[in-house]
């Protein structure tokens, strides 16, 4: 933001034209009243001067107003008053050139002679100058031009206001060197006087200060090296030639002739141009070493610095340092003139992101803002980026300055440390799980063996001898199978699936299986098994297909009450065998599906079992280079697995469980 200084600066340009009209105000009514009370020294300069005529007195005041009324709230009153004082003023100064041209009078001369009738003029008030009545219309047309809002019609503004001043400056120079001939004109008409000269110069200075804010005025105030640059022109070039002009003028005719006059002047010329290329020179080698080190350290720095053009709707990238380049892949070219989202893929960003870094350039305010972008070869990068506005010293934003600091490797070392973090929570739950299970389904068991056991000490009869060795018999196989699930889970886990593929008919590998299966689940639900006719000749590890079979169909007869229906069958589909086991128990909501396959995860707790059954048959199926999917219609409505293996599985295949 700009410092106090500048905003002190800033205050005192916005004033100038204020200043420019009171001062002109105060003058005319002066000579206004030089005019009625007949105080020659209030509307002329010294003895032998041009004197200012009351109307172009008036004239000053309608300017001076007009000058003043330009910082007047609100908008509408201003227009209005404007209007109400630029009216009268055009009429004076076209009426005065008609009379001079027409050499008629039309009144404009005496119009103050509607002053009391006890005020005595006690000499005629005169006719205005043409020269003076152009140069009222130049104002008013600087002034008239200057209300509308286009950059146009603000810079004939200017142009206007600036004729005005050189024509001024003129009969200034006129006075000063004793040249009648630069203020008298018109040849035979009214001389422009010297306080009209000193006024209008005024009221143009004032005219030009109306937007301070842009173009000279703007460029004179601004707190950077050109502004302190075209400080010291102005004074040097302008101010140093008229000083020397009045001196020249203070003791032409005494102390020196008419031609050392002249070579003074034009000495005094050289020396202010001199001056001034002399200090453009030093500020100029200033301001190359201050941006020759400016640019050294950006090209040095290792983040990327990007500008925009805040002035330009669609805020154009205007530079770029190396380290942007390179880290972007882009060229200078390719991104100067661009907007920003280039490097922004649709819907990458969260919107709420987006919203907040349009929000702090809309505010100009300053933000830190990660974001994902896409380098050249359209590889992700991630950007802490830094935005802070550029303001002039009105405060108004024209460039937005961006540090882009990359911090990929960083952001994907945190994202390694959160999955980390994630799988180590998730190991912990699984072992707590598992923990639980085990403790579970190895007691049940172990109980009900050793509580047979201690029945058959205490009672030796043949029958209950029989029974409590089938219920032995029972725990312990249930204690192997449970055991083979633990190695399988641990070492696919550990060191993947190690198949031993041979040639084999799968549809008999299958059909071992189900037989094995068929009279546990014959005794309350009905088992299908239909092979399609075809060739199920496949190299396939026989054993793990017939894990996968005996995996399904016992989930099935798990969850699937009493009376119900599982149906297997096998069917062939180009070059993959494809198996499927349906059964009408109690069927998956859609998350359920999504959890079906991961380790110790059971759809209902009550149930026997560890929960890794599907989770292995998922690993060996993979394991196969096949797929398997699973598919229910909701609640109480049963599920279907589907399992394709290709015919050629590879015989040292091996995957991870997952």
């Amino acid at each position: 933001m700009p410092d106090r200084n500048s905003a002190t600066g800033n205050k005192l340009a916005a004033r100038i034209a204020a200043i420019a009209g009171t001062v002109t105000v105060l003058a005319a009514g002066a000579a206004l009243a030089g005019w009625l009370l007949d105080i020659p020294a209030l509307h002329t300069l010294g003895r032998d001067q041009v004197s200012m005529k009351a109307n172009t007195a008036a004239g000053f005041t309608l300017s001076g107003l007009l000058l003043l009324v330009g910082s007047m709230r609100p908008a509408v009153l201003r227009s209005v008053l404007r209007f109400a004082l630029l009216t009268p003023l055009v009429l004076l100064a076209l009426l005065t050139l008609a009379q001079n041209i027409w050499n008629v009078n039309l009144g404009i001369d005496e119009i103050i002679v509607a002053a009391p009738s006890d005020w005595v003029l006690t000499s005629s008030p005169g006719r205005m100058a043409p020269t003076t009545a152009i140069c009222f219309i130049l104002f008013a047309l600087a002034v008239t031009i200057d209300h509308w809002q286009s950059t146009v019609a603000r810079a004939w503004s200017r142009i206007f206001a600036t004729i005005l001043m050189l024509t001024t400056v003129a009969s200034l120079l006129g006075y000063a060197y004793g040249a009648p001939q630069l203020y008298l004109g018109i040849e035979g008409s009214t001389a422009m006087s010297l306080q009209s000269a000193i006024l209008f110069l005024l009221l143009g200075v004032g005219a030009i200060w109306m937007r301070h804010d842009s173009g000279f005025p703007a460029m004179l105030i601004e707190e950077s090296a050109a502004g302190t640059h075209l400080r010291a022109l102005l004074v040097m070039v302008v101010g140093t030639p008229l000083l020397t002009g009045a001196a020249v003028a203070a003791g032409y005719g005494r102390f020196y002739d008419g031609p050392f006059a002249i070579a003074l002047a034009a000495l005094s010329s050289v020396v202010a141009a001199g001056l001034v290329a002399i200090v453009s020179i030093i500020m100029q080698k200033r301001g190359q070493d201050t941006l020759s080190v400016r640019d050294r350290a950006i090209a040095a720095a290792t983040n990327g610095v990007i500008i925009t053009d805040h002035r330009d709707s669609d805020q154009k990238i205007s530079f770029v340092n190396t380290a942007f380049t390179e880290i972007t892949g882009y060229s200078r070219d390719e991104c100067i003139g661009k907007n920003c989202r280039f490097l922004n893929y649709a819907g990458e960003n969260p919107p709420e992101v987006m919203q907040a870094l349009r929000d702090c350039i809309r505010n100009a305010e300053i933000g830190t803002f990660e974001l994902v972008n896409r380098r050249k070869d359209r590889s992700i990068f991630w950007n802490r980026l830094g935005l802070a506005p550029v303001v002039n010293n009105d405060g108004t934003v024209t460039h937005y300055v961006g540090i882009i600091d990359e911090f990929t490797d960083k952001k994907m070392q945190e994202e390694q440390l959160e999955n980390a973090l994630a799988e180590a929570r998730s190991a912990n739950s699984m072992r707590n799980t598992f923990v639980r299970l085990i403790s579970h389904e190895l007691r049940t068991p172990l109980n009900s063996a050793l509580t047979w056991v201690r029945l058959m000490e205490m009672d030796d009869s043949i029958e209950t001898r029989v029974k409590g060795m089938q219920v032995v018999a029972n725990s312990i196989e249930s204690q192997s199978r449970l055991v083979d699930d633990l190695v399988d889970v641990t070492r696919f886990a550990s060191t993947g699936v190690q198949l031993e593929s041979v040639a084999v008919n799968f549809a008999e590998q299958v059909r071992m299986a189900v037989e094995e299966l068929r009279p546990v689940i014959e005794e309350d639900k009905e088992l299908d098994f239909k092979v399609q006719a075809h060739d199920y000749s496949a190299v396939v590890d026989p054993l793990r297909v017939q894990q996968i079979t005996r995996n399904l169909v016992t989930n099935a007869h798990k969850y699937t009450p009493s009376g119900g229906h599982i149906a297997v069958e096998l069917r062939a589909d180009g070059r993959d065998i494809v198996l499927s086991v349906s059964d009408s128990g109690k069927g998956l909501l859609p998350e359920e599906i999504a959890q079906v396959f991961e380790p110790f995860w059971r759809a209902t707790s009550h149930q026997p079992g560890l929960g890794v059954g599907l989770s292995i048959v998922a690993s060996l199926v993979k394991a196969h280079d096949g797929r398997i999917e699973v598919s229910s219609n909701g609640p109480g409505k049963g599920s279907s697995f589907v399992v394709r293996i290709p015919r050629d599985s590879a015989p040292e295949h091996r995957t991870a469980l997952n």
